[in-house]
């Protein structure tokens, strides 16, 4: 019933005021106790052990059950104090032990009892199905204000049916709310196959309450993958969740439901390839956060745990079907069987009428220019191979086309294509790639480009995807005095790129000499030469080359994020390319000049990972290790300098980074390994 005040005089405040009294009270009462059931885990990290408490929900018999009181009421004096509990076997009369305080003034009470299947002195006989009910009487509390029993109990564990399901998900899209993540209920009636969206880690399941022991306990689960037969696997690590679901048969003042109905998930990040697919990629932030469970590495593959900066996916295609496979040890009925839930990958279509680089939108179409368009849909991605799909053209003055996207490169879910647009007052229908080379329309003209796509998250099942742009009336002229027709297309692309090229030389020729105006207007003619070969020939294929030298113009200039812009586009869109490797590094060293360390990091991380093979690996761990070096983590930097020294022995830089691991060695503390480092 005390009132503990504190109060401050505030010298100076604002507005001129002085000496202003500041109070604040603090109310005495009782706690309100809480009896649970625990048990202990203990895992080594480095070279200590770390013990991690666990809430206690279903026990064997022979396995200890410890009892856990939090009463800091009872904490009445100096030494360690004791209160009674009780342990009732179902309703058999109880029986009365004496729990001590954890340490001086804790407040926390501990006790144990044994369990056995045999009658054995000082334990308790228990048998499958069995309830022990645990009870502590509360004699201070504010709720309810008397004396009151605290209660909570552990099931002896009991053969139970099982169920498992791949969770249906959607994420939508809206103009007005943005998006949205939706994780679907068990529906009424079992679905032979379930729709999973692309966007979000595909979620399973299982129902399995003899396996919920306690709020660590885990299970596993094998997803297999494949059109007809499946063509690879992964184990996936379900634990103890409340995510995305409700409780059905725990009590509504049981905290962890959870752990009651025995609910177990497992969430596994998605990327569209196949079978020979990388199955860690760069953790980037466009991934999902917080996955619960994960991919569980193969047998002997042990994780990293000091430099990994990868995540281990799930690769497939939208004609794949995964199939969640959980192997139901015990059941009632005494045979254990494997429970399996089918799904397939979802995604919705969105479709946009781009400039050359298939970017951002356009406003408006010139009657002789091209049309480009963009498709991006994850599930139609469904071979290996650069897939099809088809968008329909249809003009105000006639004109009806349905015209074949290609997939940018093999997995990337995205679909372009370009056509020209020719000047034609009465368009024919139906005649391109007849008679017709190119989208009959004229000046004035109204174009519309509409994108089916039959399986998405909408409820319907088909989401129809439309852009619509007008024909300018009229074109800008553009004259020049010299112009050459290729007739062969590969001579007319390397020639321009040539052009480029020649003109990048010139730009650092110039900008060495101090020559600045000169060297400006070779940057000027450089970027032209490349903006005329991208709208001349936008075939995806040259985008690679296009933006590597676009980002070499901008690293000469100190553009940083422009040359993160040009190199990124490589790395993201043509991972395959061979100037990716050479991409990613550069990337790495635009992001170390704009000082953004961390993301230079991931960069040279994701290189290491992603292309392991490349010249460019010394380089990038020399590079982490400076890293690391300089944000003063000098145990990991010296981990990396020895990998380096392990696959770059014979390196020009490997006795300096010899030097460098004991220098690490020193700067951490530990001498013993420092003076290794410098004896060897």
């Amino acid at each position: 019933g005390d009132v503990v005040t504190a109060s401050y005089v505030d010298e100076f405040a604002r507005g001129g005021r002085r000496n202003r009294l500041l109070t604040t009270d603090l109310s005495v009462t009782y706690f309100n106790a809480g009896i649970r059931p625990i048990s202990y885990d203990f895992k080594r990290t480095g070279g200590n052990i770390q013990e991690t408490i666990k809430d206690l929900m279903r026990v064997d018999p022979g396995e200890r059950i410890v009892i856990e009181v939090t009463d800091y009421d009872m904490d009445s004096t100096a030494e360690v104090d004791k209160i009674p509990v009780e342990v009732i076997l179902n309703n058999d009369d109880p029986i009365k032990l004496e729990a001590s305080e954890t340490k001086e003034h804790s407040g926390i009470f501990r006790t144990q009892i044994d369990t056995s299947a045999n009658e054995e002195e000082g334990k308790l006989m228990v048998k499958a199905g069995d309830r022990v009910n645990l009870k502590y009487i509360d004699p201070q509390n504010t709720f309810p204000g008397h004396s009151f029993p605290r209660e909570s109990f552990v099931f002896v564990r009991k053969p139970t049916k099982g169920a498992a399901r791949i969770v249906e998900t959607r994420f939508i899209r809206s103009p007005e709310e943005g998006s949205k993540s939706v994780f679907l209920p068990v529906p009424e009636e079992p679905k032979e196959m379930a729709a999973f969206a692309y966007e979000l880690p595909l979620t399973v399941e299982v129902i399995d309450p003899d396996m919920a022991k306690d709020s660590l306990s885990s299970i596993q689960v094998k997803i297999l993958v494949g059109d007809e037969n499946a063509s690879r696997e992964v184990d996936v690590k379900c634990e103890i969740s409340s995510s995305f679901g409700e409780r059905t048969t725990a009590p509504i003042d049981f905290g962890n439901w959870a752990l009651y109905e025995g609910r177990f998930i497992g969430q596994v990040q998605l990327q569209l390839g196949g079978p020979d697919s990388p199955i860690r990629i760069p953790a980037g932030v466009d991934g999902p956060i917080g996955v619960i469970g994960g991919i569980i590495p193969p047998p002997g593959e042990v994780e990293d745990d000091g430099l990994d900066l990868t995540v281990r996916v799930l690769n497939l295609t939208g004609a794949d079907v995964a199939t969640a496979a959980y192997k139901d040890v015990d059941r009632p009925e005494g045979n254990g069987t494997v429970l399996e839930s089918r799904g397939r990958m979802i995604s919705d279509g969105s479709l946009a009428l781009t400039g050359p680089d298939y970017g951002d939108p356009v406003e408006l179409l010139y009657v002789g220019e091209k049309l480009y368009i963009r498709v991006i849909d994850p599930d139609h991605d469904v071979s290996d191979d650069r897939d099809m799909v088809e968008v329909n053209i249809d003009t105000r003055l006639g004109e009806k086309e349905k015209i074949s996207l290609e997939e940018t490169f093999s997995h990337s879910g995205a679909f372009t294509g370009s056509f020209r647009l020719d000047a034609v007052e009465k368009p024919v229908p139906d005649n391109l790639g007849n008679n017709a080379t190119a989208i009959e329309t004229f000046f004035g003209d109204l174009l519309t480009a509409t994108f089916v796509d039959e399986i998405s998250n909408v409820e319907e099942g088909a989401l129809e995807s439309t852009a619509e742009l007008a024909v300018s009336i009229g074109a800008n002229g553009i004259i020049s005095s010299f112009s050459k027709v290729f007739a062969d297309e590969e001579l007319a692309v390397r020639t321009q790129f040539h052009i480029a090229e020649s003109y990048f030389e010139l730009f650092k020729s110039h900008k060495k000499l101090g020559r600045d105006e000169d060297a400006a207007k070779d940057l000027e003619n450089g970027r032209r030469a490349l903006k005329q070969l991208v709208e001349d020939y936008p075939d995806p294929k040259y985008a690679p080359r296009v933006n590597y030298l676009l980002g070499q113009f901008s690293q000469e200039l100190k553009q940083w994020s422009d040359a993160i812009d040009a190199y990124e586009t490589i790395v993201r869109n043509y991972p395959e390319d061979t100037l990716a490797a050479d991409a990613q590094y550069k990337l790495a060293q635009a992001y170390e000049e704009a000082e953004r360390f961390d993301d230079a990091l991931e960069a040279y991380v994701t290189l290491a990972s992603t292309y392991p093979n490349s010249p460019l690996i010394a380089n990038v761990m020399i590079r982490i290790n400076e890293y690391f070096y300089r944000g003063e983590n000098y145990l990991i930097a010296a981990k990396v300098g020895g990998k380096f020294i392990e696959r770059f022995e014979s390196h020009q830089w490997a006795p300096k980074m010899a030097f460098r691991i004991g220098q690490c060695h020193y700067k951490a503390l530990v001498y013993k390994d420092a003076a290794d480092a410098f004896d060897d």
